[in-house]
């Protein structure tokens, strides 16, 4: 077993896996959501290895006020297939860490249900935890950790997996973020516009076009230091007494904290959104999102722009213009969107048919106008935002990587049940 300091002395430390990647075009979000568990497990005193390709080495070494420590790093990949990269991950373990970990933590797209099957017969007596936000495929594993809010846990419960930590009370908000909670809000402070990591320029710039030129308000365009820059540059430098751009990650979160109103896609960054409390517009852009569209029009906590599909073309600008201040009235009531949710497993199925989300069609320029109305309400009519903004902090209270890790202190061995095709497959093409 793996040795680690703590304040009493030398002792005994837990071990974690995380088998996680990045890259321009994949972003941060695995990533950032894999790190923020693993710094809370390091606060608990466990040792962390990130296993994958294109992670960002300067995020790995953390301090802050309640965590000083380091990740390890454990370059690996990117392989062909996901059978070849569970099969030298399992080598891996096996060579480099005999087998003796506590608990292998796997957060890919790119794993499929006999990958996981491989784990569950041939990594036994060990626990294995899958980070899933789709639940488009079986996980067979010891634990899944779904953190986006409302998400129902019935497609795990089908699965019989042993422990299910889904929606709201597990979402992964950094701790770098909940140390800003309780800072006063500014109504004057800047316009944050940030659609995550990795190359975002094309949906980026059709909403930084769209923001009108007389917005009081500073505007800060947040992007990963790998994104390209020439067309974001080109806009900033018209203006740049108003516009500025930052890349730096660590800056983010104060920055963030700072902002009047955010325009946000719909992956960690919203959630980030919600922990702070700020009003919120989120751009909907790839599939993977789906699930914010649900919540937003559940919960009524940001307006919603679909930029993904065709959905209800014929509200845009109309929509705020009569409705901005009813927002919050004729929303999916949370137990049909559940039982919807259930029935499809698919979130963007259940948008298709039942044109949940305000729409700018993916082929057309962002409606400015929409926009610059939806800027300008925050300001001229703060009541209904302040309302948005506790339904948001009351969403998202911060401490789901807590209560993650909780699981994990207390986490016994439990048997996943595998189907008798699982233990008919052959992995005779795998070997150590």
């Amino acid at each position: 077993m793996p040795i680690g300091f703590n304040r009493r002395g030398l002792l005994p430390a837990k071990t974690a896996l995380f088998r996680v990647d990045a890259s321009p075009g994949m972003g941060m979000g695995h990533f950032m959501r894999c790190r923020t568990l693993a710094m809370e497990l390091i606060r608990r005193n466990w040792v962390v290895f990130f296993i994958g390709s294109g992670l960002p080495r300067e995020l790995l070494n953390i301090k802050s006020d309640r965590v000083n420590g380091a990740i390890n790093l454990i370059e690996f990949g990117p392989h062909q297939t996901s059978s070849a990269d569970v099969g030298e991950l399992f080598a891996l373990i096996a060579n480099q860490f005999r087998l003796d970990v506590d608990c292998l933590i796997i957060d890919t797209y790119f794993y499929a249900r006999e990958d996981f099957v491989l784990l569950q017969r041939f990594y036994e007596r060990r626990s294995v935890l899958v980070i899933d936000d789709l639940a488009n495929r079986d996980t067979p594993a010891q634990v899944v950790l779904n953190p986006n809010p409302l998400f129902s846990s019935e497609p795990y419960k089908r699965q019989k997996i042993p422990n299910i930590l889904c929606g709201e009370k597990y979402t992964l908000i950094r701790p770098e973020i909940v140390a800003l909670r309780d800072r006063p809000y500014n109504s004057d402070g800047i316009i944050m516009v940030t659609m995550g990591g990795g190359d975002v320029v094309k949906p980026l710039m059709r909403v930084l076009e769209a923001i009108p030129d007389n917005i009081e308000n500073r505007i800060c365009v947040s992007v990963s230091a790998n994104c390209p820059r020439d067309e974001i540059d080109d806009w900033i430098n018209r203006d740049s007494c108003r516009r500025f751009l930052n890349i730096d990650s660590e800056k983010f979160p104060k920055l963030l904290a700072s902002s009047a109103f955010a325009i946000t896609g719909g992956g960690t960054t919203l959630w980030e959104v919600y922990c702070l409390g700020i009003p919120s517009l989120c751009m909907v852009w790839v599939d993977n999102q789906k699930q914010t569209s649900v919540v937003i029009k559940e919960q009524a906590t940001s307006f919603l722009i679909d930029l993904a599909e065709q959905i209800n073309q014929g509200l845009k600008s109309d929509f705020v213009e009569s409705e901005i201040r009813s927002f919050k009235n004729g929303f999916t009531p949370a137990i049909e969107a559940r039982r919807r949710q259930q029935e499809s497993f698919s979130v963007s199925e259940l948008i298709r048919r039942d044109k949940t989300s305000l729409l700018i069609d993916k082929e057309n320029v962002t409606d400015a106008e929409l926009i610059g109305r939806i800027l300008q309400e925050f300001r001229n009519e703060p009541e209904p935002w302040h309302e948005m903004m506790m339904k948001q902090r009351a969403l998202i209270d911060g401490a789901g990587a807590s209560r993650c890790a909780d699981v994990l202190d207390n986490l016994t061995w439990q048997d996943v049940e595998l189907l008798e095709s699982d233990w008919r497959k052959s992995f005779e093409n795998w070997s150590l």
